[in-house]
């Protein structure tokens, strides 16, 4: 998507440095780091921010957007096996945790009605059951069985089956029986399953066999990640249409990637060896960032989100995805707790919050580092 001579894009980028900033100026009044620098380091990353960026009409952004968060989470293609294998091959242990931390609430959110009166997730269901079919297919008296109400008649059940279906990309098909083994007599079944190029990818990634017994079986590397993988790439490919998701998950989505760049672009933090930071066990100076809990306090991080989380949709999405960023209180206070979603790739570690660096992190760190006030 080209934003040459784009006025709604030269505006997403004004309100970026506006809210860059406020940011400025309320980080300029605060005098609470424990860490030596730390403020000026921000201060000083938050200006460069706010100079380099919106440049050459933010082709920053746009390089960094598409170059990061589009090939990891977010493929910008039309072939749904395409994006999930893009999504597949840039899964790594850290970046499996943003995936589940962050995303996962947001599929299990559209699909609460179905388990309601359960303690476990619906994608954990999902896994278990299709693990079970090296075909990996289910009937649908599987699905009733697993998500049905005995309190809800059987047809309410499939409509949200069929939300469920759409949600991951799976397709339902018909399969005729000539004598069903309880009657005698012909039934047609419908069962669930996924596109044929997304069944070649399952296969060929999770599909394992015993070479001694010749039984085949679905690896433990079958996990919920693969449904949330297919939930993204799904969600990517019919970004256009609202197919998937709606205003909520758009907001969500935006929300959770605009986290992502925001937390790739805090600076280093040089601790001293006398730091206690270094004693503590949960510390680990060679693949950890410092954070200061400050840099993190909603009137410093909210001018800076806010438009961000904008600059993301219409990034991802254009006019239609900005459309549903919705500048409501309720909204934002949905953006303000996905700032400490990331449970498992950051620690809290003696009032600071220390990043795992992890690829996606560190690739954009590098983009942004090659900008320098020397290379004007």
């Amino acid at each position: 998507m080209s934003n040459l001579g784009d006025p709604q894009w030269d505006e997403l980028l004004k309100n970026f440095e506006k809210g860059i900033q406020i940011a400025i100026d309320r980080l300029e009044q605060r005098n609470v780091e424990n860490i030596p620098g730390a403020k000026e380091a921000l201060l000083n990353r938050l200006n460069n921010l706010k100079r380099f960026f919106p440049r050459n009409e933010g082709e920053l952004f746009i390089r960094t957007i598409d170059n990061t968060i589009q090939n990891t989470f977010f493929p910008n293609t039309r072939d749904f096996s395409e994006a999930f294998e893009k999504i597949l091959q840039n899964r790594t242990h850290e970046q499996d945790f943003i995936i589940n931390e962050l995303v996962s609430g947001f599929v299990t959110s559209k699909s609460k009605a179905l388990v309601a009166g359960t303690t476990v997730p619906i994608i954990d269901r999902m896994v278990e059951a299709f693990s079970k079919s090296i075909d990996f297919q289910i009937v649908d008296h599987q699905f009733y069985a697993m998500f049905g109400d005995p309190n809800k008649p059987r047809k309410y059940v499939k409509n949200h089956l069929d939300e469920i279906v759409n949600l991951f990309g799976m397709v339902s098909r018909e399969k005729r029986v000539e004598k069903d083994v309880r009657r005698s007599e012909e039934k047609i079944y419908t069962y669930y399953t996924f596109p044929d190029k997304i069944l070649e990818i399952l296969k060929r990634n999770y599909l394992k066999k015993n070479e001694e017994t010749g039984y085949k079986y679905i690896s433990e590397d079958f996990d919920r990640n693969v449904f949330i993988s297919l939930f993204l790439a799904n969600l990517a490919v019919n970004r256009d249409n609202q197919k998937i998701g709606g205003s909520y998950t758009i907001n969500g989505i935006c929300a959770i990637f605009s986290l992502i760049l925001l937390l790739a672009l805090m600076p280093a933090i040089d601790i001293k060896d006398d730091n206690p930071l270094r004693d503590n066990r949960n510390f680990n100076p060679n693949n950890m960032k410092v954070i200061p809990k400050s840099w993190m306090m909603k009137n410093i991080l909210e001018p800076i989100f806010e438009p961000l989380i904008k600059i993301i949709s219409y990034r991802l999405g254009g006019s239609l995805w900005l459309s549903e960023i919705i500048d409501s209180e309720v909204n934002k206070k949905i953006h303000n707790q996905i700032r400490f979603l990331i449970k498992d790739v950051n620690k809290w570690v003696l009032g600071n919050l220390c990043r795992v660096e992890i690829p996606i992190f560190i690739e954009i760190s590098n983009i942004f580092v090659e900008i320098t006030p020397e290379r004007e």
